[in-house]
């Protein structure tokens, strides 16, 4: 396991924990999960990145499924503009980098 894929699980990990522990917190991760993440873990999401929290309960449960391999229009328009875009996933979040390889959004 990458040290990226460690990282990211001890920050959905804190994420989980807090919420468990503190209702108002949990609250502000369900109402608006950016401003929940950069209060918990000093983390800024770019724009581009959406977050959705789900509430399991007795009666639901969510799936997430990686991303297909086929290109997008997005995709496609970075490939003829010549630009890198990469993200690697796990525990079904990804991690966003820049042209360098550089994780976007994590400090």
């Amino acid at each position: 396991m990458d040290s990226d894929q460690t990282t990211h699980q001890q920050m959905r990990q804190a994420l989980l924990d807090k919420a468990a522990a503190d209702d108002g917190f949990r609250a502000r991760l369900t109402a608006d999960p950016k401003a929940a993440i950069k209060e918990a873990l000093a983390v800024d999401l770019p724009e581009s990145v959406t977050v959705q929290v789900h509430e399991e309960s007795a009666l639901s449960a969510h799936l997430v499924l990686p991303p297909s391999a086929e290109l997008t229009a997005a995709d496609l328009e970075v490939v003829a503009g010549g630009h890198k875009r990469t993200s690697t996933y796990s525990d079904d979040v990804p991690h966003l980098h820049d042209d360098d390889g550089r994780p976007i959004g994590r400090e």
